[in-house]
């Protein structure tokens, strides 16, 4: 048993991914994360690298009461389904025994900094100094006391030259995608298919370039005039879309492994067959 806790976090019930899974499986917050409560719990004090062998996404649906859940998880690229069982994706990452020991120890140093906090002086408010500050004051003094003398300017009497100021770092002017596209038209650029990290990702992972022109579909109907996110703005789109797509924010597709490969989940079939409509119409 890998622990008697397992680590959730306390924005897990406003996760878009939840909503997504609440979508597929016509159930509520309350009862997907109750779900996911289990599984993980269970994947904790059964498996030490999340692979569990003999369970079934169907298991999950009866064990868990939420009807269609095993594989909505699947669909999202939480959960590989196996010939001979499931496998939950990150799973040392999260509730692995080194991943309890780095949350135990992040906990521990927010509480030592806490504590230092509360032992800081209040002059400033009338009340008297701590000795905890005192001392870090009367340390700090002594410190500059025992500083050696500046060394005399060499090069017969000039003035030593004060260093070079580091160069400002230029900001990126920050674009609409809509104002993005039309100067890359102007200038004779393409967007995104020439961008080098890009079909570098690409082709490491083996990802179809279909599916790339997908997610950038999906990417421009959100960004552009009358979608979502039409007014946000950003100072480089190519490295945006590129995190949309090393991170499968759109959940458009999930790895087969078994037979190692690409498969759309049920939303990206949906945009598939949403945006060949438009390209018809």
């Amino acid at each position: 048993m890998a622990g008697d806790w397992i680590k959730m976090r306390g924005n897990l019930w406003d996760d878009p991914r939840v909503a997504r899974l609440v979508d597929l499986t016509d159930s509520s917050e309350a009862a997907v994360i109750g779900g996911l409560y289990w599984l993980w719990a269970t994947a904790d004090q059964h498996t030490a690298d999340g692979l569990m062998p003999g369970l079934s996404t169907r298991q999950i649906d009866r064990k868990t009461g939420v009807k269609g859940l095993g594989q909505a998880l699947v669909d999202i690229g939480w959960l590989i389904d196996h010939e001979d069982g499931v496998r939950i994706v990150n799973f040392e990452d999260h509730n692995g025994a080194s991943a309890k020991k780095r949350a135990q120890t992040a906990k521990r140093v927010a509480n030592h900094r806490i504590g230092n906090a509360d032992e800081t002086t209040k002059d400033e408010s009338g009340n008297a100094p701590s000795v905890t500050g005192a001392l870090a004051r009367e340390r700090e003094e002594k410190n500059k006391e025992e500083l050696p003398p500046n060394p005399p300017c060499q090069g017969g009497g000039e003035s030593e030259q004060p260093p070079a100021a580091k160069p400002k770092r230029e900001r990126k002017e920050r674009q609409s995608l809509k104002t993005f596209l039309e100067r890359c038209k102007a200038a004779g650029e393409t967007a995104v298919s020439g961008y080098k990290p890009l079909l570098e990702y690409v082709d490491t992972v083996g990802l179809p370039q279909e599916f790339v022109q997908l997610a950038w579909d999906v990417f421009k109907a959100e960004h552009l005039p009358n979608g979502t996110n039409e007014r946000r703005l950003q100072s480089d789109w190519r490295r945006h879309f590129l995190n949309y797509v090393t991170k499968g924010y759109y959940r458009l597709w999930y790895a087969d492994a078994a037979n190692n490969s690409y498969v759309l989940t049920t939303q990206g079939v949906q945009a598939q067959r949403a945006h060949a409509r438009k390209e018809a119409a």
